[in-house]
């Protein structure tokens, strides 16, 4: 919040207030996503969207200017409720964050139903992911060994193994890496913590219960702070450029990571030893801890 306690359009004032109805508390937040995002919202809108009735429209209407009072405002002639200049967010789900998520799922899976509170949007587009194959009922085998601290045979391919292979897992969370789901598991064959990638499970059996592990696993339990910079072979205006674009503070970005998940992490952004051959152009970005996030790698 500003020092004149309102919320900035970053920083929503409230998560939800304390006795409302979630029913009531869920037509708020969708008044206060179209006022920001569309900038105007009518009774018709939360009628159609939640199948209630007019006068519980109304009511919703009344209840969010006592809530937000000064940031909606009666167009007569047009018969909508439009934001005001001095519109202020009071739910993080207006947020610019969600809104863009909200965005990408209409241009990825236009399909699916998210249940997102988009109105009018503008056209998008994003770039096809590749799906990858993912069985619902293997899933479901390694969510109940986790939620039961218990274990599952599996038979596991790999590059190394593309025929497969029998595995006894104790899983205990899930990974996504931003392109891929996988499962964090104790590998009973290893005798180690391992990343097994979900599409890649072919098969999953209850194997009965194990002990609690996920407190055994360092690497997953370590949070590391990775220290990012613009390339320092960059031109000092490129480096300024690259510092706006990832709101740098000092020229820096501190991100805090798991250390089982920093492969990932440094893939993602171009940082691995692999990628490093590339013009800095084309990196852009540079660990300014290298050595050691390096050393933490897991093999």
């Amino acid at each position: 919040m500003t020092n004149d306690s309102k919320p900035t359009d970053d920083q929503p004032a409230s998560k939800g207030r304390q006795g409302a109805r979630w029913g009531q508390e869920r037509r708020l937040e969708f008044i206060d996503y179209r006022l920001r995002w569309d900038g105007q919202i009518n009774r018709s809108s939360l009628t159609d969207f939640f199948g209630i009735s007019v006068p519980q429209a109304s009511l919703d209407l009344t209840e969010y200017a006592q809530l937000a009072p000064g940031n909606l405002e009666y167009d007569m002639r047009a018969r909508v409720y439009r934001a005001t200049g001095s519109f202020h967010s009071v739910f993080e789900a207006s947020s610019l964050e969600r809104y863009l998520e909200d965005l990408l799922r209409v241009a990825v899976q236009p399909e699916v139903p998210y249940g997102s509170f988009l109105g009018w949007h503008s056209p998008v587009a994003g770039v096809p992911r590749l799906g990858r194959r993912l069985d619902a009922n293997i899933v479901g085998e390694i969510l109940r060994a986790i939620r039961e601290c218990g274990s599952v045979e599996v038979t596991y391919q790999s590059m190394s193994d593309p025929e497969g292979g029998e595995r006894k897992l104790t899983p205990h969370a899930l990974v996504h890496d931003g392109y891929r789901w996988h499962v964090r598991a104790y590998c009973h064959k290893r005798e180690d913590f391992r990343d097994f990638s979900l599409s890649r499970i072919r098969n999953a059996q209850n194997a009965g219960p194990d002990q609690e592990r996920s407190s055994m696993d360092i690497a997953w339990n370590r949070t590391v702070e990775v220290v990012i910079i613009a390339h320092p072979d960059l031109r000092p205006a490129q480096r300024r450029l690259i510092e706006s674009d990832y709101a740098m503070m000092n020229g820096e970005i501190h991100v805090a990571c798991r250390q089982a998940l920093l492969h990932y992490m440094l893939f993602q952004l171009n940082l691995t030893d692999a990628q490093a051959g590339q013009r800095p152009e084309a990196l852009q970005l540079a660990l300014k801890n290298r050595d050691e996030i390096l050393s933490l790698l897991q093999p």
